[in-house]
């Protein structure tokens, strides 16, 4: 699978004729929304082998719960709840990763993993040292990646097994994940020293670009900065980043110009993208909904 997004450019991106562009927001096209049992939605993805949404409900609010009042609903392609809560169990589940039948689950210390066809956590690896993990995303070989945004660690899991992946302090902060495939793993940032009290941070988060291959190579990119949660791509390569705090959703073109597409407010959590219906899937915390836009 060869990388949607141009690397190259990003790596280069001092080289680039990269410009911000100002022109006002775009006016989203909504397809749907859904707000039936979902509390206070961190991350959702969908399955074309199942047909489905997952999202992931922190419920309490707390993204810190340590009592099992998580979830996770299941929700038809066409925008139906099948099942609002579908897997239970969890404290405050957040980023979602798919490897055929399973998902994975992070869920504050620990990541879940889910067996689909069974509806059921099948095994739960307790992450030693971990202090926030949140999101998680699958390599073409099925091996799941994790971040911990309060540390400046990356977790892997192969064959079952979770160990630590990368440690850096380019990768303080990390939040959001994004993988070409084979080559390299995409990382938005929350930022530095954050509070975890008020989530507030001392600098903004930026991007970085770490090679699957070679973890030592890590590429850091500030053309896009701020308390970023999500990143995604859509079916003609453009990545979508969203900002938590501001409430944001940008795009960054194949030229590398970053553009504000739409505002959210407060909470506009894990964003990701189903290509085969060519929608954008926006949590949106604060305010227990999921927003579809058609792109």
């Amino acid at each position: 699978m060869k990388l949607l997004f141009p690397v190259l450019c990003l790596l280069a991106f001092a080289a680039c004729s990269h410009k911000s562009d100002k022109q006002k927001e775009v006016k989203p096209n909504i397809a749907f929304e859904i707000s039936e049992g979902i509390l206070h939605p961190e991350s959702i993805i969908y399955s074309p082998q199942h047909g489905a949404f997952f999202v992931s409900n922190v419920a309490s609010g707390n993204p810190m719960e340590t009592k099992p009042v998580g979830y996770l609903s299941k929700i038809s392609k066409d925008g139906k709840v099948i099942n609002a809560k579908w897997v239970t169990g969890m404290h405050a589940p957040k980023g979602i990763a798919i490897v055929g039948d399973d998902l994975y689950v992070t869920d504050v210390t620990r990541v879940h993993k889910v067996s689909i066809s069974k509806s059921k956590i099948t095994k739960t690896f307790q992450v030693k040292n971990s202090k926030f993990l949140n999101d998680a995303v699958a390599d073409a070989n099925g091996n799941v990646y994790v971040s911990d945004m309060f540390s400046d660690i990356l977790y892997r899991i192969i064959n079952d097994k979770l160990s630590v992946w990368v440690q850096d302090p380019k990768l303080e902060g990390s939040n959001g994940l994004f993988t070409d495939g084979k080559e390299h793993l995409l990382v938005v940032k929350w930022g530095t020293q954050v509070d975890p009290k008020t989530f507030q941070t001392k600098t903004p988060g930026d991007m970085a670009i770490i090679p699957l291959a070679k973890t030592s190579d890590i590429n850091v990119v500030k053309e896009i900065q701020g308390h970023l949660d999500g990143i995604t791509v859509d079916a003609k390569g453009v990545l979508w980043i969203s900002d938590w705090m501001n409430g944001d959703i940008f795009t960054m073109s194949k030229s590398g110009k970053v553009k504000k597409m739409f505002n959210f407010g407060q909470g506009t959590a894990d964003i990701s993208v189903a290509k085969e219906l060519d929608l954008l899937m926006i949590p949106q915390m604060n305010q227990s909904k999921i927003i579809f836009i058609q792109l």
